[in-house]
C-alpha cells in the first residue's frame, strides 16, 4: 500500500527523467518502455520488490532483454538496489516516486477484494485528490485503462461527501452499499476526490489499468 504525505504537485519528473537519460545514453539501445510501463514497474517494485526480473519483464508484457535494460539504468541512476532475490527501491528511489505520485495527485494505491461492482476479477483502487471535475463521464479513464492490458476502469467521486458514479451521479451507496461502505472506509475520500479501480486477470494488471486512467487525467 502507498500513502503520500500532501506537499507540492510542482516536482521532478522522475519518469522523464530516466526516459530522457536513456535516450541520451552513449550506449545501448533506445528504450522500448513507454511512460506507463516505467510507472508502473516503479510501483511495482516498492509494492513487491525485491522483484526479479523476469517477474518484473511478466508483469510489464515486455521481453526479457528490455527488462534487463531497465533494470541496469535504474540501477545506474541510483533509483533502484540490485540484491541476489531482486531489485527494489532505493531510498532516493522512493522519494522520487513518490515525490511524482503528489504530482499525479495520487494519494493511496490500495489493493481491493472482489465486489459485487467487479465480479470475478482482481481490483486495485488510485485515491486522487480534487481530481473529479463537473461533467466526466470516466469512458476515456475506461478506455485507456482497456488499452494498457486490463479489463477496464471504475470511476467513483466524492461529490459533497457522497460517493457517485459518474456521468449520471448516482450514489454507490444506493446501488452497492457494501462497496460504499468500504471504499468510504479505506480511502476517506473528500469532496472533488477521485476512487479509480482499475481491474484485471491478477493486481499487475488491474495495477496497469488503474495507473493508465489515472494518467489520461493529466
Amino acid at each position: 500500500m502507498f500513502r503520500a504525505n500532501l506537499g507540492t504537485k510542482r516536482a521532478d519528473n522522475i519518469i522523464d527523467s530516466i526516459l530522457d537519460g536513456w535516450r541520451r545514453g552513449a550506449t545501448g539501445p533506445l528504450p522500448q518502455i513507454t511512460s506507463l510501463q516505467l510507472l508502473h514497474a516503479l510501483v511495482l517494485i516498492e509494492r513487491e520488490g525485491p522483484l526479479g526480473r523476469r517477474a518484473l519483464a511478466q508483469a510489464l508484457q515486455i521481453r526479457d532483454g528490455v527488462a534487463r535494460g531497465l533494470v541496469e539504468r535504474l540501477a545506474e541512476s541510483k533509483i533502484v538496489k540490485v540484491r541476489e532475490s531482486g531489485v527494489e527501491l532505493s531510498v532516493s528511489g522512493k522519494q522520487d516516486l513518490h515525490k511524482y505520485l503528489r504530482q499525479l495527485a495520487i494519494k493511496k494505491i490500495l489493493p481491493l477484494p472482489e465486489s459485487s461492482l467487479i465480479p470475478e476479477h482482481q481490483a486495485l483502487g488510485i485515491h486522487l485528490l480534487g481530481a473529479y471535475s463537473e461533467g466526466m463521464t470516466g469512458v476515456a479513464q475506461r478506455d485507456e485503462a482497456i488499452k494498457a492490458g486490463s479489463r477496464g476502469a471504475n470511476t467513483k467521486a466524492d461529490v459533497k461527501g457522497k460517493l457517485v458514479i459518474p456521468p449520471d451521479n448516482k450514489r454507490l451507496s444506493t446501488l452497492a452499499p457494501a462497496d460504499n461502505d468500504r471504499l468510504q472506509k479505506e480511502f476517506e475520500p473528500s469532496h472533488k476526490d477521485l476512487i479509480i479501480i482499475g481491474f484485471g486477470k491478477g493486481e499487475s494488471s488491474a495495477l496497469a489499468g488503474a495507473l493508465a486512467a489515472v494518467l489520461s487525467l493529466q
